[in-house]
C-alpha cells in the first residue's frame, strides 16, 4: 500500500465495547484510526439524531454529519438485534429499547416479551451496517453483516456488552452466549467483523485508486 493510503479514518463512535472490537478488526491494516471522543470540540454543538427507520439510514446520518464536521473520512455503524418472534424488534431501537436505555434493562425487556416463546421459535440475528463517507469527494457507500443465533432464556456471561449475554450463536452450536466467549474469538464470525471487514476492502480499493 502506498503512503497516500496510510490515511486517518475516523470511527464515529464513543461506545467502548465497539471501540475495542473495531481496533482489533483494524489491527493489521495500514489505517490510522481516530475515534469520536477525540473530537469533543468539533462536535460540541452537534446533535446527531439517529431517527431513520433502517440501520443503513442511521449509519449514513452519523457518517455524513461527523465527516462534514471533522473533515475526515468517516465510518459509522448502526447495529442491533433482530428477533424473529418480535417481528424484527428491537432492530434499530436496540440501544434504546427500554425506557432506561441500559444494557440490563434492554435485556430484561426482551426476555419479558419472549417469556412464553419456545426454544425452536427463539431465532434471532445481529445486523451491523457500516457507512463510509469521504467529505472531500462525497464518496459514500454502505456494507452490512449478519450473524445468526438463538435467544437464550436468561442472561449468562460478562465478557461482552449489549445483548451478548442473551445471544447463543450458531457457530458454537448454541451452547454458550457471546458474553461467555472471548470477544477476540468472535470477530471473524460476528456481524461487526463481517461488516467492517467489507468496509476495509472498500477503503483499500478506494485509496489505491483515488
Amino acid at each position: 500500500m502506498e503512503n497516500k493510503t496510510k490515511q486517518e479514518i475516523l470511527i464515529a463512535t464513543e461506545n467502548k465495547g465497539k471501540t475495542k472490537e473495531i481496533r482489533e478488526i483494524f489491527k493489521d491494516t495500514e489505517f490510522n484510526l481516530r475515534f469520536l471522543d477525540e473530537f469533543k470540540e468539533e462536535m460540541k454543538d452537534v446533535k446527531i439524531m439517529e431517527n431513520a427507520k433502517s440501520f443503513e439510514g442511521n449509519a449514513l446520518i452519523k457518517a455524513i454529519i461527523v465527516g462534514h464536521k471533522t473533515g475526515l473520512v468517516t465510518l459509522a455503524d448502526d447495529s442491533g438485534l433482530c428477533v424473529s418472534a418480535l417481528g424484527g424488534k428491537p432492530g434499530v431501537y436496540s440501544a434504546r429499547y427500554s425506557k432506561e436505555a441500559t444494557d440490563a434493562a434492554n435485556n430484561e425487556k426482551v426476555l419479558r416479551e419472549m417469556e412464553n416463546v419456545p426454544e425452536e421459535k427463539r431465532g434471532c440475528y445481529y445486523n451491523c451496517t457500516v457507512a463510509i463517507y469521504d467529505p472531500h469527494t462525497n464518496f459514500v457507500q454502505t456494507v452490512s453483516g449478519q450473524w445468526y443465533g438463538r435467544l437464550n432464556s436468561k442472561p449468562r456471561g460478562t465478557k461482552s456488552f449489549g445483548y451478548a449475554p442473551l445471544f447463543l450463536c450458531q457457530d458454537h452450536d448454541f451452547q454458550k452466549t457471546n458474553a461467555e466467549l472471548d470477544p477476540k474469538d468472535l470477530i471473524g464470525i460476528n456481524h461487526r467483523g463481517k461488516a467492517f471487514g467489507e468496509a476495509i476492502k472498500i477503503l483499500n480499493e478506494y485509496f489505491l485508486t483515488a
